[in-house]
């Protein structure tokens, strides 16, 4: 741990974040950004100040990756990575894209990002390693094992997460398996940045912060939502924020803006499915696994404005809806991804979306492997809105019951208030 621990300090001493900001932001208001935290700031003793300051660079880092990713012209767009947003039409056009710079919410995300990057100092007092919090948990094993810092910090591991906060026998039995490949399911050659990075955010490249940022498997637990999942997602899905009201940087202003981005990481192994969803907040993917098969990462969005999806009931607050997951040509809502084609997806408030994740004649060990992602929202601080459930949907002759590709499905959309 000694030889690791002055490695990772090493790296902190080397390390100098230079961003340069792009155009289209003010760059006066960013260079003299003030903040806001959410809470009081976090004190640490010189010992432990070592390992808070090692996560710190690594976070960082992460956020500047993500940040020239959205921010940088690909060949499509200006200033901006191109993005899916729709995978078919009723018409059947094929996937939909658009420059993702051209939604506010994305300019006002990465804006704060830069902002952060720019102000490390200032943007400091807003971060802590978040020991206190007793809900997200150390993935343990190789990955705990080649970080100090996740040492120190001790926090709960998944192995004692699914002992002991878990009681259906079924998820039990895939979070071990989850827990026991964890580490190789986020590690190795396979894991691919889109070519849209500047450099390396994966756990190839800052075993600190994905070992140590605080994972949370919120499908494992019993729950009303969770009799609409199927038992192998419960058990092996985790995500992790590190830039949030919930995460590692918890910021409430920026130069009086409230700030609403939640960005993070996302694990689903393959040969699973996380069925049909929908929340009211934007939500943003970037793939980071190469697939074995082309239709390995497969992802499904259809807008709530869509002609497809038809209205069966409304309140105040809720529209509810259906869609037929068994019409013809169902298969062409469908679109691969990987960290060479398709890589990016934005999906607007209210999209209905679903991930298949296939690979396991792929494979020798399917179990190892899941798709890994850079995850981020935009608008956590709206309070108008439900920016914080993600609402499963239903099979429309089952209720509470997972809806399946095949069928009718019923989902229940935010009426969202601006």
């Amino acid at each position: 741990m000694k030889t690791a621990l002055l490695f990772a300090i090493s790296l902190v001493a080397s390390s100098t974040l230079a961003a340069d900001i792009p155009d289209f932001l003010d760059k006066k208001e960013i260079q003299n950004a003030e903040f806001k935290c959410l809470g009081e700031p976090a004190n640490y003793s010189k010992e432990e100040q070592k390992y808070v300051d090692i996560l710190w660079q690594e976070t960082l880092k992460y956020l500047q990756g993500y940040a020239v990713a959205l921010s940088t012209t690909d060949g499509n767009c200006r200033n901006s990575d191109q993005s899916m947003y729709q995978t078919n039409t009723h018409d059947l056009k094929g996937p939909q894209y658009m420059c993702i710079m051209d939604r506010r919410d994305m300019k006002l995300m990465v804006k704060h990002i830069y902002a952060v990057i720019n102000n490390p100092d200032k943007a400091k007092q807003c971060f802590g390693a978040r020991e206190e919090v007793n809900w997200i948990y150390s993935p343990g094993g190789e990955l705990e094992k080649n970080s100090p810092v996740a040492q120190w910090l001790n926090r709960t591991t998944f192995e004692e997460f699914f002992d002991s906060k878990v009681t259906d026998t079924e998820v039990k039995k895939f979070g071990k398996e989850f827990t026991d490949n964890f580490a190789k399911m986020v590690t190795g050659d396979d894991i691919q940045l889109p070519a849209a990075f500047p450099f390396d955010v994966s756990a190839n490249a800052l075993p600190n912060l994905w070992a140590s940022v605080g994972w949370f498997p919120m499908y494992a637990e019993d729950s009303e939502r969770n009799k609409r999942n199927f038992d192998k997602t419960r058990g092996n899905y985790a995500y992790a924020e590190v830039f949030g009201h919930w995460g590692l940087l918890r910021i409430d202003e920026i130069n009086n803006e409230k700030v609403g981005a939640e960005v993070g990481m996302v694990t689903q192994r393959i040969d699973s499915f996380y069925p049909y969803h929908n929340h009211a907040i934007s939500e943003i993917y970037y793939t980071m696994r190469e697939p074995a098969c082309a239709d390995e990462f497969q992802n499904f969005a259809v807008r709530e404005d869509s002609p497809l999806v038809k209205t069966v009931s409304e309140t105040d607050t809720i529209r509810e809806v259906e869609f037929d997951a068994g019409m013809a040509n169902e298969s062409w809502f469908w679109a691969n991804t990987s960290p060479k084609k398709d890589d990016l997806a934005y999906f607007h408030q209210n999209t209905i979306h679903a991930f298949n994740y296939n690979g396991a004649n792929c494979h020798a060990k399917p179990e190892e492997k899941a798709i890994v992602t850079v995850w981020a929202r935009s608008n956590a601080n709206d309070k108008r809105n439900d920016y914080g459930t993600t609402r499963l949907c239903e099979s429309a002759e089952r209720p509470d019951t997972p809806a399946m590709r095949g069928e009718k499905i019923r989902c229940d959309l935010t009426k969202t208030k601006f």
